[in-house]
């Protein structure tokens, strides 16, 4: 997919969103008489809703790398012992043109992993895991690194913050006018007084709009994975190839350094999942000699139908069209793609 196609696709998941909430929510306020009889009734609840979601989510969006250090067991990283690493995180974020450095952390959670966060109260943040740092090389995790910071370059979290705003406002009206029907069903006077069904009925449609609606959200935050891909190749030579390394080298540990225990044990870190650089719960048939012929086979990969669904829902692009993506961008500001000349063998 060449770059303006990246673009185009992008914008056209921002923008069906946005006009999509927007029509909706004037609908709502047209059909509850708002701009005939001002703040009155459902439509003083409707802005009151819509109000009371977004001071929410502005609130979620500035305390959540708090929140983030707490579950994940962030610290900050050690200028001593990881002086290289402030190295690297620094060199790539002046390339990036980043006027504030980002803080360095070390994330104490057992799979490998890198992801990008930060707020204006906390500044901007890059947090690696420990086994992480293990388990890649130097120009591997630069890659890693270099995808981390092009989130940061390219303001992710609030266009996320953004983009999701108007179905969290829809969604919050539907599921507050069902629980209100639901009471009112219970409460309700006159036997012949179904307003509550009615109630009930326009805010499970609501739910429903805010879940397809979503599905433009997600899109929105795949095509935001491709563009950080390609900050990081640009700011290494091939460094496709080795953040295709990188990435095969995440979904082997998670498969078979960690037993499916120790995965469930960290439901509350995995949460989180949509900020690591690769989903931790991908599963692939992994059965190979060196780690070359992995990611040869999951390039080469026929999708199926389900593997399509499976990324409708998912908040990062599947593996197989990643990774030959990456190749696209190394041709891109390389020339070519790095040929396959070294195998690591896989445990």
């Amino acid at each position: 997919m060449s770059l303006w196609k990246l673009r185009l696709a992008m914008v056209g998941c921002a923008l069906a969103t946005f006009a999509g909430g927007l029509f909706v929510l004037w609908l709502l306020a047209d059909i509850f008489g708002l701009f005939t009889y001002g703040l009155y009734g459902w439509s003083l609840f409707i802005i009151g809703v819509a109000i009371f979601s977004a001071i929410l989510a502005l609130v979620q969006w500035l305390i959540a790398p708090y929140i983030i250090d707490a579950v994940c067991r962030c610290v900050p990283a050690d200028p001593v012992r990881y002086r290289w690493l402030y190295d690297i995180v620094e060199d790539l974020a002046e390339k990036s043109g980043l006027k504030e450095k980002p803080k360095v952390m070390i994330a104490r959670i057992p799979i490998p992993n890198a992801f990008a966060y930060g707020s204006p109260l906390t500044g901007p943040k890059v947090a690696v895991t420990e086994p992480l740092l293990e388990l890649l090389d130097e120009k591997e995790l630069r890659a890693v690194l270099g995808h981390e910071i092009g989130h940061l370059k390219h303001r992710d979290v609030a266009w996320l913050l953004a983009i999701g705003l108007l179905p969290l406002i829809i969604w919050n009206i539907g599921d507050l006018m069902i629980r209100l029907g639901f009471w009112s069903s219970i409460f309700a006077i006159e036997e012949r007084d179904a307003s509550w069904a009615l109630m009930m009925l326009i805010g499970m449609v609501l739910v429903a709009i805010a879940f397809l609606l979503n599905f433009a959200v997600l899109g929105f935050s795949r095509y935001r994975e491709y563009f950080a891909d390609r900050h990081s190749v640009m700011l290494n030579p091939h460094g496709g190839r080795y953040l295709q390394r990188a990435l095969a080298k995440i979904v082997l540990y998670t498969k078979y350094g960690l037993s499916k225990s120790e995965i469930n044990n960290l439901a509350s870190t995995l949460q989180f999942k949509a900020l690591f650089i690769q989903d931790p719960l991908i599963d692939v048939k992994t059965r190979f000699r060196s780690l070359d012929e992995f990611i040869e086979y999951l390039k080469n990969r026929k999708l199926t139908f389900i593997d399509r669904l499976k990324e409708l829902f998912s908040t990062h692009p599947d593996i197989t069209k990643r990774l030959r993506m990456l190749d696209e961008f190394d041709e891109e500001f390389w020339g070519m793609t790095m040929p396959r000349g070294y195998e690591i063998p896989v445990e």
